[in-house]
Parts: C-alpha cells; structure tokens; sequence
C-alpha cells in the first residue's frame, strides 16, 4: 500500500509531514468519530464557505467531536492542515488543492472516501453559508452534483481499473467545484454594488 502523506510546506520549507493513515489512527485513538477525508472534507467546505477566522474550531469540535475539544497535537496537526487547504485554494494560478484520500490500490476504499469527503465539504459550506439552498446558476448547479455525487455507488462486481478512471474524473471535478465555490464566498465584499431604493 502506498503511505499518502500530506506535505505542508511555508516559505519553500517543509513544515510537518503527516501520512493519511497516522492522522487516521490519531484520530480513532483521540475517540473522535471522523476520518481523515471526512475531516478534510469539512476544513474545505469552512475554508470555501468563507470562513476565515478561529471561528471552524468550535465547528470542528461540534460536528466532529461532541463539542469536546482535540488534543492539543492533533488540534496542532490540523490547523496546519486547514492553513494549508486556505493556501491552496487561494492559490488559483497553480491549482494545487488536492482532495485528501486514501492512495492506494484499493478503488473501493477510495470511492467510499469520496463520498465521505463530499459530504462533510457540504456540511462545512452549508455551516459556513447558511443560506445556501438560495444559490443559483452555476453555483446552484453545482450543488445538485455534489448531491448526486454523494449518492454515487459502484457494484463490487465493477471492472476496478473502468471504476478507478471514472472516480479519477469525478474527484478532478470536485476539485474544480471546490475552487469554484471558494472563488465564488471569496469576493471581496467592495465589488458588490449597492442597492439602492
């Protein structure tokens, strides 16, 4: 198998190296019902929603941790995490958000993750942006597909490598509606015209 490991870097330096699977076992030895997708799902939808403040830690502990706070290392660990999920995204001309799945053979597993990371990104965006079910247009488009890619399903019958290309394109896609969004609560608030009476 092979260990997916998120690189933080700042500055051109490396910071920390955490593997998806350490943060996973950080995870369930914390008690904290959530995996590393389901977590990472959630710091983007809040980063892309427009939340730029502390204001994702009680979040965090509320959804994921019955408002229990993290222990400090992991809490640590993650707010590196959505530092640099913020960086990424904010960085449009290198598009380099990745989403956070397990990378290895196993397309199963992978599958499963993205659905998981997909609905925590919407649980983060809708905490974020309360008023979400008003968007329209593109931004309402892209909503019903993030719907519709929760729902998806495979068979285990599937032909793995048929399985593997079409996630592949699905998971470039969310990426894309990810930056989408961020761009879209990002706008700064002096381009918005008026209104007048």
């Amino acid at each position: 198998m092979i260990e997916w490991r998120y690189l933080i870097q700042d500055n051109n330096s490396e910071l920390n190296m955490i593997s998806y699977s350490s943060l996973n076992q950080q995870l369930k030895s914390a008690d904290i019902g959530a995996t590393a997708s389901e977590l990472h799902g959630l710091l983007s939808g809040l980063i892309c929603g427009g939340i730029n403040d502390d204001s994702w830690q009680p979040l965090l502990y509320q959804f994921t941790n019955d408002n229990h706070a993290y222990p400090i290392a992991l809490l640590n660990e993650i707010k590196e995490i959505y530092q640099d999920i913020g960086q990424k995204l904010a960085d449009m001309d290198n598009f380099s958000f990745e989403l956070w799945l397990p990378e290895d053979n196993e397309v199963f597993a992978r599958a499963d993750a993205l659905s998981e990371w997909t609905n925590n990104f919407l649980l983060g965006l809708g905490l974020a942006q309360p008023k979400l079910d008003k968007e329209t247009d593109e931004i309402g488009e892209a909503l019903d597909d993030l719907h519709d890619i929760c729902q998806l399903g495979y068979d285990e019958e599937d032909n793995e490598e048929d399985l593997s290309d079409a996630l592949e394109e699905i998971i470039e896609y969310v990426r894309t509606i990810a930056s989408l969004f961020y761009t879209h609560f990002h706008r700064p608030q002096a381009q918005e015209k008026p209104v007048l009476h």
